[in-house]
């Protein structure tokens, strides 16, 4: 309804461009398309497209054009909008807006014995999108979804739900689905769950971008990011995007509120508010040629309430210079934590290394290194390695508040710490038909007690030794299907999901078959 009564008001104030300012679904799919055509596309010159490290990427960076072209020919209008554009479309001289479907609908069973229920995921939502005067874009959406989920992701989303006041503590309710919203119980197992996102952006002129709305960012090259990613929910934010030396350097600063699901007390409303926090996160692009860049990162934690709901903020969070508030507040332990990064990437023909440094506790708290193929060996083969490491008590702060974390979910890697990961992602596309393989194999230390370094909703240990138990993880995922409509990326699927976990004292095995339909427009992040 807020999308209609947007649309509506806009039709109002402007009488009548294509795309250009809109921003690209943050999916896999269309952030490996911008790769790609960077990498293949030899018209491509200067450094304006070099900084595809910060994620949602602007259309006017993607090369659109090349990510949707489908050269069919169509005769009928539902054979168009189901192969080449968008469902609805309305454009005039100075103005151009699309209606698009959103829709998940998936069904399957886990056929290990332990399990054979039937399982699914039920979406059914819609996307709007406006352009104007080649300056001003927005884009909204709406998500209702119902699911009933294999049992590692009931055991996983569980652990993170809300916090409520009882007299004795706090008791643990309403699970929070990665990337998604917070739930309520749906039928005897299931989830019911829904949320709006969307985005407001203006561009006066090539330098500078303005953009608010609620969403969420990703900064890195990787399948996983070790700074900033979009595990955790959507949050309200503002950001501003410079660039400057002839688009050799790009600058973002983001400010976000952030909450910690824990309802405050001395509220009376049904649903008392939870306890807010304020992110501020900068990062430093560098193209030190076209084919190089290198970024630095700052992310930070700031107080907004405390268990009473007051608090007035440490104003110092507004400075957008980077790393001055990490000089200033560098021996400041209550209601604030900060981390900071180094993210580097190069491209050489079809391929891109690339890698992150975490600096935490003011000591190097992880590692990425990975690298990309795209089409290297086979047309359309594209291949991806990466591997992350991160030790116990990174992204944890003195205070739990003030954990790297939003929705009780990790702002960074859905594992937070303690861990070794290796991934393995092969693709291959023809014709619309595709075939993908992920492979993901991790291992955690920690021990029996909830304080061990590793758990987002604790505080940072003094010491991390006598770490006890190890967990073991094999998560691949076989899917096959093929792609109707690369604009709103709509597809039909097939696939395998099979994960073991190995503990000391059990193995929990997952053998998850499923189908179905959808618009894949937001990534889906269950191998953990």
């Amino acid at each position: 309804m807020r999308a209609l009564i947007l649309l509506s008001i806009t039709f109002i104030f402007f009488a009548q461009t294509g795309r250009t300012q809109l921003y690209l679904p943050n999916a896999q799919y269309y952030n490996n398309s911008v790769d790609k055509i960077f990498m293949q596309d030899s018209t491509i010159t200067g450094f304006a497209n070099s900084h595809l490290s910060i994620r949602p990427i602007r259309y006017e960076r993607s090369k659109p054009d090349s990510i949707f072209s489908n050269s069919n020919k169509y005769y009928y209008w539902i054979t168009q909008k189901l192969f080449k554009e968008n469902f609805i479309i309305f454009e005039g001289e100075d103005f151009w807006c699309s209606v698009d479907p959103v829709i998940d609908l998936e069904g399957g069973t886990d056929v290990h014995p332990d399990s054979s229920s039937f399982l699914y995921w039920n979406t059914r939502g819609i996307r709007v999108q406006a352009n104007f005067f080649d300056k001003i874009a927005f884009t909204t959406s709406f998500y209702e979804n119902q699911a009933v989920l294999p049992q590692f992701i009931n055991d996983f989303v569980n652990q993170y739900g809300e916090l409520r006041p009882v007299i004795n503590g706090y008791k643990q309710e309403h699970a929070v689905i990665p990337g998604y919203a917070r739930t309520k119980p749906f039928k005897t197992n299931g989830y019911d769950f829904a949320f709006a996102e969307g985005n407001f952006s203006y561009v006066p002129n090539k330098w500078v971008n303005f953009q608010f709305g609620n969403g969420n960012q990703f900064i890195g090259n990787g399948y996983r990011s070790l700074l900033l990613s979009d595990f955790s929910v959507n949050y309200p934010f503002t950001k501003i995007e410079t660039n400057l030396w002839k688009d050799r350097i790009q600058y973002s600063a983001i400010y976000a509120v952030h909450q910690n699901l824990y309802r405050i007390p001395f509220y009376e409303s049904v649903e008392p508010t939870y306890e807010r926090k304020i992110g501020t996160y900068h990062y430093l692009d560098f193209a030190v040629t076209k084919n190089f860049t290198v970024g630095l990162f700052e992310g930070a934690l700031w107080k907004r309430s405390d268990s009473l709901g007051t608090h007035q903020p440490n104003y110092l969070f507004l400075n957008p210079v980077p790393f001055v508030n990490g000089a200033i507040m560098a021996n400041e332990t209550s209601g604030y934590n900060a981390i900071f990064g180094l993210n580097a990437a190069y491209n050489f023909k079809n391929n891109q290394a690339y890698g992150q440094v975490l600096i935490d506790n003011k000591t190097i708290g992880g590692a990425q290194l990975g690298v990309k193929s795209y089409g290297q060996f086979v047309t359309g083969l594209d291949i991806q390695l990466e591997y992350n490491w991160v030790k116990h008590n990174s992204y944890l702060s003195d205070e739990k508040r003030y954990n790297y974390s939003h929705y009780n979910l990790p702002l960074a890697h859905p594992l937070t710490a303690g861990f070794n990961e290796g991934i393995v992602r092969i693709s291959y596309e023809k014709n619309g038909f595709f075939a993908t393989n992920k492979t993901v194999y991790y291992k955690q230390t920690f021990s029996d007690t909830l304080s061990d370094g590793t758990n987002i909703l604790i505080d940072q240990l003094n010491s991390v030794t006598g770490q006890d138990q190890q967990r073991n993880v094999i998560h691949n995922n076989l899917e096959f299907g093929y792609r109707f409509n690369k604009t709103y990326n709509l597809q039909a699927f097939i696939g395998w999901t099979f994960r073991e976990e190995y503990l000391s004292n059990q193995n929990n095995t997952t053998s998850y078959i499923h189908a179905g339909v959808r618009t894949r427009l937001r990534n889906k992040t269950f191998d953990f």
